[in-house]
């Protein structure tokens, strides 16, 4: 279960596509990420957020435990730099990371490109829209893949 989230060590990145933890705008890098053509493509080395769902569901409390941790570091890093009281910026964050995930996840089952382009661009102006950053369009979008 280790990604970027969780070892400050994970040197794996998907080419083009980079995210620096330091940043100032490190909540729109990881959206950005999450929902870009390099993620979407590289399935053996995706987020296991994104990987695993339905199998960790299946599995027992260790499992489950390793996969909340990794999707509180995801929220906590996005929490970062929203606005408000702390249980309002928390729930931002959990419905943001939540988004990228299952963004990812849907997308991925869909066969037509079409279909996967406009959820992954609704996903991420939404996503955008729910932390208050502005919104940028990717060069490399889900349903854009050759």
């Amino acid at each position: 279960m280790n990604c970027f989230f969780t070892d400050p060590n994970w040197k794996y990145c998907w080419d083009g596509v980079q995210v620096a933890l330091s940043g100032t705008d490190i909540d729109a890098q990881i959206d950005r990420a999450y929902l870009s053509l390099q993620h979407f493509k590289d399935i053996e080395n995706s987020c296991p957020m994104v990987a695993l769902p339905s199998d960790v569901a299946r599995s027992g409390s260790e499992a489950r435990q390793a996969f909340e941790t990794v999707f509180a570091a995801m929220v906590s890093l996005l929490e970062r730099s929203l606005q408000g009281d702390k249980n309002a910026r928390r729930a931002r964050a959990q419905a943001i990371s939540a988004l990228c995930i299952g963004g990812m996840v849907v997308a991925r089952a869909f066969d037509d490109l079409a279909h996967a382009d406009a959820l992954w661009e609704s996903c991420l102006r939404v996503a955008m829209e729910l932390g208050g950053w502005q919104t940028k369009t990717s060069k490399s979008r889900p349903g854009k893949r050759a």
